[in-house]
């Protein structure tokens, strides 16, 4: 498995957080397993899948295979991805706000949806997939992708203070108080909910919520001899029934259900997604 992390130009960090480039060959005998659960993450998604096309199964229901380019809007659930035998991806990892940015469509109006990017961004989609898979290696792969996010600028959504003040709660991972983060956006508790709701597509409780969760998850899969008691208390939870409770509430299944041994054959996509958090 190769995996490449780019840092964004300069102009492009108000809104993005990350691109990172992926090859995997799931044939090579490295062990890795090509099914992946994906447990809901605070983060959203822009992905072009160069290689093999990814097959999603929700809760209910069989695996669907997914377009080549797609957008993932906020998730409440998880799924199950199949990443077939050739996975080679590019996935722009967007800042709290930046899909609502990017896009400008309410983000509670795609909650757990995920979207052919051509049905919303137009058939420059096509063009910039076919440069992508022509690219020779993950730097001019970055290079492509950039350089179309760049060309996006002057259509974006203004920036609000309450988007600066969701990514504190990120570097925070998720343990300000609302009332806080909500006076850090200049905003009453009221106005601060309905921006939520637009920008984020969840509650700030519930998102604050996600986002501890997501830096969980991460620990585990950075550390997998790691205690859950001590990934609780170490990303902020108050004990470990209230750790409990939220991790059964988002990833479905109890922490004591991830083994160790699911842990270090899996491609540790939740580790490559985040930049913003490091332990």
């Amino acid at each position: 498995m190769r995996h490449t992390y780019f840092a964004p130009h300069p102009a492009l960090l108000e809104y993005i957080d990350s691109v990172f480039v992926v090859s995997i060959d799931f044939t090579a005998g490295a062990g890795l397993s090509p099914i992946y659960p994906f447990v809901p993450t605070h983060n959203r998604f822009l992905c072009f899948y160069l290689q093999d096309q990814v097959k999603v199964k929700k809760q209910a229901g069989d695996f669907a295979t997914k377009a080549r380019s797609i957008i993932i809007g906020p998730q409440l659930t998880p799924v199950t991805l199949d990443l077939g035998q050739q996975h080679e991806t590019v996935v722009v990892n967007l800042k709290p706000a930046g899909m609502y940015r990017l896009l400008g469509i309410p983000m509670a109006e795609l909650v757990d949806c995920d979207y052919d990017a051509r049905l919303v961004m137009g058939r420059e989609i096509d063009e910039l997939l076919d440069r992508l898979q022509a690219a020779p290696g993950h730097f001019e792969r970055n290079a492509i992708v950039q350089r179309y996010l760049l060309g996006k600028l002057p259509q974006l959504k203004p920036m609000l203070p309450f988007d600066l003040a969701m990514q504190q709660q990120v570097q925070a991972s998720g343990n300000l108080p609302i009332e806080r983060v909500a006076a850090q956006a200049c905003l009453s508790r009221r106005q601060f909910e309905r921006k939520s709701y637009e920008r984020l597509g969840f509650a700030p409780k519930l998102y604050s919520r996600m986002i501890r969760f997501s830096h969980a998850y991460k620990y585990k899969e950075t550390s997998p001899h790691s205690s859950w008691t001590e990934i609780a208390h170490r990303c902020g939870y108050f004990d470990q029934m209230h750790f409990i409770r939220d991790f059964k509430s988002f990833a479905g299944f109890a922490p004591s259900m991830l083994k160790q041994e699911d842990v270090e054959k899996s491609v540790l996509f939740r580790t490559m997604e985040d930049l913003s958090i490091s332990f």
